[in-house]
């Protein structure tokens, strides 16, 4: 199956002015900052509120986040297709609300069961005004420039941390549960809602444009060879023929492993470094590990469309077992700010190779169908990674154990995604749903 269903225009407009792909940058720029600041960054920050204002335990509050990561990896299988069918903008309106909603009742909460529901309404709102539809966005928009534009609009992710982490732990420690956490779900609808509705298109045809505003003609020769080349891009792939690839297989299993350790990290972050640096100190370790992360994008989007990039997220995985390994055998404050800052580094890059990779192998066109279904599966790690973490707290009154298994986890991670070469073309088969 490789027709292609993508509408392109015979021309670009004459009177076109600026790309528009730069405005959908600038929009899931903006999206991913409230996103990733309060559905991602955000579970540290309420960890310890909550524990201490229901008498619950850390393993039974990370079930909770466990339960998330899991609900929002099976429901971004679903978002990512009805993102290639229909566009992203009303998931992105809807998903903001039930975020919305979601922190509003989880300040009036008064059983553990509930807060189990509220994290289910909460998952299926994030996954749909997460890093699926922005991705999707970029990949459809850019081809030539693709890692260095996602490298900047991923930084939003970043720029969460640093924003709303302290923001969100200040209005906690103020005002409270009850009143903090509404005034937080309006926030993400009001910095969501306007950009989804009065930015975004799919794909540049919807503006008369091609993807980075080159018509196929006009891209050069030495940029598009390979998996690059226009016409690759748009094939289609089906979930089913995807699942036949050792590529797909080698994404995911990579990726599981890795945020099975960087979500678990991150959850705990702030309760783990407040043993050593207090509340306000961990909060700022929080905030540099942002800031590192804006760094490390920063630098490794000057040269990542240059590079294979199996072998940069190797290096990143690499790298993130050593921060975790020093951030476990050591105590000493200049220590736990250096990992941090060098886990910080990763941890965006990451994120960001994830979708590059998954972008070289599967093609523009079936991005949010393949993406989608790689994320199911690695969110799962995403999920189960925060409750390993709490239950091993739980049991040793320590993270030191926890932390030196996910170091070791990394180092597998880093073996996994050498594997995951481009296939040539989509497995032929005489019928398939995609």
């Amino acid at each position: 199956m490789e027709i292609e269903r993508e509408t392109i225009p015979t021309a670009p407009r004459p009177d076109q002015g600026i790309f528009y792909g730069w405005w959908i940058g600038l929009a899931g720029t903006l999206i991913l900052t409230i996103s990733s600041g309060l559905g991602f960054y955000g579970h540290g920050v309420v960890l310890d509120p909550l524990c201490q204002a229901h008498g619950w335990s850390k393993g039974s509050v990370s079930s909770a986040v466990t339960l998330y990561f899991f609900t929002a990896g099976i429901s971004g299988m679903i978002v990512g297709r009805r993102i290639d069918r229909f566009g992203p903008r009303r998931l992105l309106v809807l998903g903001s609300l039930m975020v919305g909603s979601a922190l509003a009742l989880l300040g009036h909460i008064t059983a553990l069961w509930q807060l189990y529901a509220v994290y289910l309404l909460m998952a299926v709102g994030w996954s749909a005004t997460s890093l699926i539809p922005v991705s999707a966005l970029l990949v459809n928009w850019f081809i030539l420039k693709r890692g260095r534009v996602m490298s900047l609009v991923t930084c939003g992710l970043s720029i969460g941390g640093i924003v709303m982490v302290p923001l969100a732990t200040f209005l906690i420690a103020r005002w409270g549960l009850n009143l903090a956490l509404p005034l937080l779900g309006a926030i993400y609808c009001a910095g969501i809602i306007p950009p989804a509705l009065l930015v975004v298109k799919q794909k540049p045809s919807d503006v008369g444009q091609f993807p980075d505003g080159l018509p196929p003609q006009r891209r050069p020769a030495d940029k598009t060879a390979g998996f690059l080349r226009y016409d690759r891009q748009m094939k289609i792939w089906t979930r089913a023929q995807a699942l036949r690839t050792i590529s797909f297989w080698a994404i995911v299993t990579s990726f599981f492993l890795a945020m099975i350790c960087q979500v678990a990290y991150l959850v705990h972050q702030i309760s783990f470094l407040s043993q050593s640096l207090g509340l306000a100190g961990a909060a700022s370790a929080v905030s540099l590990t942002a800031a590192a992360s804006i760094a490390g994008r920063l630098i490794l989007g000057v040269f990542i469309d240059r590079l294979d990039k199996r072998h940069v997220t190797m290096g990143l995985f690499i790298l993130q077992a050593a921060a975790i390994l020093a951030l476990a055998l050591s105590n000493h404050n200049v220590v736990l700010y250096l990992g941090t800052f060098i886990f910080g580094l990763t941890m965006g890059s990451i994120i960001m190779t994830q979708s590059l990779i998954t972008a070289e192998c599967f093609g523009m066109i079936s991005f949010g169908t393949v993406s989608g279904l790689a994320g199911m599966f690695v969110a799962a790690g995403s999920a189960i990674g925060p409750s390993i973490a709490g239950v091993i707290f739980d049991a040793t009154r320590s993270y030191h154990v926890a932390f030196t298994l996910f170091a070791a986890v990394s180092l597998l991670a880093a073996a996994a995604i050498l594997f995951a070469k481009p296939p040539a073309t989509p497995p032929q088969q005489a019928k398939s749903t995609p």
